[in-house]
């Protein structure tokens, strides 16, 4: 029986009941430059667990397991929660059936490998589903949030997906390319990508994307999953089957905050 899980999660918080439910709190990650105000959010670190029969996370223990943060403190707290709170909601999907809460998910994982070991009683197959979503408050107007997961439900190899989320700081808002460039940035854009991806795997301009760079169209353009370091820099983040084959593993495209800054809007907070 083959099952399929997707997981997009940016951050959430839950208050269901669960086999395990750890809190503790995490102080803000700064850069040397950024100094933290009373106003600055402060996330709490939780954790959950279930598992089948009980057993402790390892290689032979079939288990769903989220480590998360949730917005404890600080300006737009109870704005930044809700987003997380709809993320959470929408992100979690068994093949064509939403599940609206963690715990509900964790029990359809255990669920639908019950039936598993049940139909293969002799099958030496274990699932698991791990889930890791952290916030990063390097820059000093924004937040990124990442939502990391990584599963096996049967297949020849586990699943990952990785989505960044960019929060402002001032207004609690989520950040759009549109927020942050000015109109009629993406031709440019595509431009700095494409280079910056042939200069970073040694391909000429010319040469096919395909042949040289291993992706599955002669073409590398932007995304919406992506983040902004500490240096200013911008990463776009590429998944797993998403422009190249699950063998190429995840791509990362970096523009320095030289090649960005002619296409930044007036207002942007990476100003």
């Amino acid at each position: 029986m083959k099952y399929i899980l997707i997981v997009l999660f940016a951050a959430f918080f839950i208050t269901a009941c669960s086999k395990k439910d750890e809190t503790k709190t995490s102080d803000v990650k700064n850069t040397e430059d950024f100094k933290p105000t009373e106003d600055d959010l402060k996330f709490s670190d939780k954790s959950f667990l279930k598992s089948y029969n009980n057993c402790s996370p390892n290689d032979t223990c079939t288990y769903f397991k989220v480590d998360y943060i949730e917005a404890a403190s600080g300006k737009n707290k109870d704005k930044v929660n809700k987003f997380i709170t709809g993320i959470i909601n929408s992100g979690v999907t068994f093949g064509d059936t939403v599940l609206t809460t963690m715990q509900a998910a964790a029990d359809s994982f255990i669920t639908q490998y019950t039936a598993f070991r049940k139909e293969n009683p002799d099958s030496p197959q274990y699932w698991y589903l791990e889930l890791n979503v952290s916030a990063n408050q390097d820059h000093p107007k924004l937040i990124s949030i990442s939502s990391g997961s990584s599963s096996y439900m049967g297949g020849a190899h586990p699943n990952s997906y990785l989505a960044y989320f960019n929060i402002n700081r001032e207004t609690g808002d989520t950040l759009s390319l549109g927020n942050i460039f000015a109109a009629g940035f993406e031709k440019k854009l595509n431009e700095l990508i494409d280079a910056s991806f042939r200069k970073a795997n040694n391909i000429q301009q010319g040469e096919n994307l395909m042949d040289k760079g291993g992706l599955f169209e002669n073409k590398i353009t932007y995304n919406y999953n992506w983040k902004v370091n500490k240096d200013g820099s911008l990463t776009f983040y590429y998944n797993p089957y998403e422009i190249a084959p699950y063998a190429a593993g995840p791509i990362e495209v970096t523009l320095t905050k030289a090649e960005i800054t002619p296409l930044l809007s007036e207002n942007s907070p990476l100003k």
